[in-house]
Order: structure tokens, then sequence, then C-alpha cells
């Protein structure tokens, strides 16, 4: 019982920890993207000023680095839902022309507002949330900023890792009623 408790932990430490990377190079640029990393835990949805889908696009900055961004090239809005619980949420974001033009706001499952942030430097900046409670969505808007902005590198919970946690949870649970 004790060495499966203690597996249990370990599974739980690993799991507050694991994340996976997306990173938008695994689908083409100018591919529209919606429910196309469902499966990683974060659906993409239309913004509330553009209405329109954000799309994969190669960022001049970078060139080699497919980012994604608001339609019109970089100058939109777009929205995160994340499905598995988060409390931690990593993205790179820019290019930034000005300091204070982006508009992330971030909310709970229930789109509570949690945090209203922007960015606070020029360039490429990375945008890091956390210590706020479960992360249900996160809204991103670059029209105040003459170029746009995009993002990239987005760090969410890893759904494996959770079910695994899960899983072991039951084991446990199963082991203590026999």
């Amino acid at each position: 019982m004790k060495k499966l408790m203690t597996i249990c932990l370990v599974m739980a430490l690993i799991a507050g920890t694991a994340n996976a990377t997306i990173t938008f190079d695994e689908f083409p640029v100018g591919t529209v993207i919606s429910n196309q990393y469902a499966a990683e835990g974060v659906i993409f949805s239309a913004g509330d000023i553009s209405q329109l889908l954000p799309i994969i696009y190669l960022d001049g900055a970078m060139p080699s680095e497919p980012v994604l961004s608001p339609q019109e090239p970089y100058a939109g809005d777009f929205w995160m839902q994340f499905t598995v619980s988060t409390n931690n949420v990593q993205f790179l974001s820019g290019y930034w022309n000005d300091i204070g033009t982006a508009i992330i706001n971030v909310y709970d499952p229930g789109m509570n507002l949690l945090a209203n942030l922007t960015n606070t430097t020029t360039g490429p900046e990375l945008i890091s949330i956390s210590g706020l409670g479960d992360i249900g969505y996160v809204y991103f808007n670059s029209l105040e900023d003459i170029a746009g902005g995009d993002i990239d590198n987005l760090s969410v919970p890893e759904p494996a890792t959770m079910a695994l946690l899960g899983l072991g949870s039951l084991v446990l649970l199963k082991k203590r009623r026999a």
C-alpha cells in the first residue's frame, strides 16, 4: 500500500509539471486553426472584434518560425479555451512595436475575469500566466499595435499525464477498498 501511494504521489507531481508545447509548425502556413489542438487541451475560436479564426503565418521578424495570429495578418483577436484543468499558461507573444499594445485577458472556466495583461516590452515577449487559479480562457487582441501581434510556443498541461494521474488515483481507491 505504501508503494502504491508513493507511485501515485510521483504521478501527481509529474502531472503538475508536465506540459505540452504547441509550436504551430504541425500545419502548413495559411491553415485556419480551431479545434486541431483539442487533443492537447486547447481550442481556438473567433474573436469578439474580428469574428475570424486565427491562422498560421510566417512572422517577418523570424521567417522560419510559423506562428498563430489573428487574420488580417497580425491585427485582430481570438480566444483560447483550455479544456483541461490548468493554472499555468505560457506563450511567446510579439512582435510588438510599442509597449502596452497587447490585450490579454485571462478568465476562469466560468468566464469570470482573473486578470488583464499587456506586453511590457517591444519585440517578442514571454507571457507567463500563473497564480490566478484555474484558467479556462485567454483572450488575445493585437489591434492596438500598428503591426499587430502573434503567439508561438504555447505551453499547456499534457492531457495524457492528467489521465495517468486519474488512473493512478482509481487504482489507489480500489486497493484501499480491497
